[in-house]
């Protein structure tokens, strides 16, 4: 399933620019692709958040899964959630009596966005079961933040800094 993306990554190592690129135009194959892997690794969600440049993949991902989504952005220097589902009611049908969400995002660095996320989600009084990252970077600090608040991470693409540029990490078992 994630070959395909994955291959599409490894096409243009080791620019980290040139992955920004890519995942800001996924095609529609891609996109998909990485849906399937998300929805195969994510536990049950009644939601789903997507983080800025994400909302295409978030919107693939709640059709594949039959739930909703809200998009995180920023206004006015500050993060917030937008999105039909938290003004119409019945939107979320949640399978438990507490909202379960998932973050999805195109590129996991800092995290910022990420973080801002789950803060979000949890003062609505969601658990934020998870971030989906298209790819991760083990070199920026985002997975460490997340997984201090408790918070899984899943990539089907975890990428490296080098002095080389960015290749695929290999001291993970997943990314090998």
């Amino acid at each position: 399933m994630p070959d395909q993306f994955r291959t599409a990554i490894a096409d243009i190592l080791p620019s980290a620019e040139a992955v920004r690129a890519r995942l800001s135009v996924l095609s529609n194959r891609d996109r998909l692709s990485v849906a399937e892997f998300f929805s195969s690794v994510l536990s049950e969600v009644d939601m789903l958040v997507a983080t800025p440049g994400a909302e295409a993949l978030s919107h693939d991902l709640g059709e594949l899964r039959g739930i909703p989504s809200v998009t995180l952005m920023r206004m006015a220097g500050h993060w917030t959630l937008v999105g039909r589902a938290l003004h119409e009611p019945g939107a979320i049908q949640p399978a438990r009596p507490q909202i379960h969400a998932a973050i999805i995002s195109l590129e996991l660095t800092s995290g910022e966005a990420e973080l801002a996320a789950s803060i979000l989600g949890a003062q609505q009084g969601w658990v934020m079961a998870a971030v989906a990252a298209a790819v991760e970077r083990t070199d920026a600090p985002g997975h460490v933040r997340l997984s201090l608040q408790g918070t899984r991470v899943f990539s089907p693409v975890v990428l490296a800094g080098t002095p080389r540029g960015l290749v695929f990490e290999r001291r993970l078992p997943k990314s090998a």
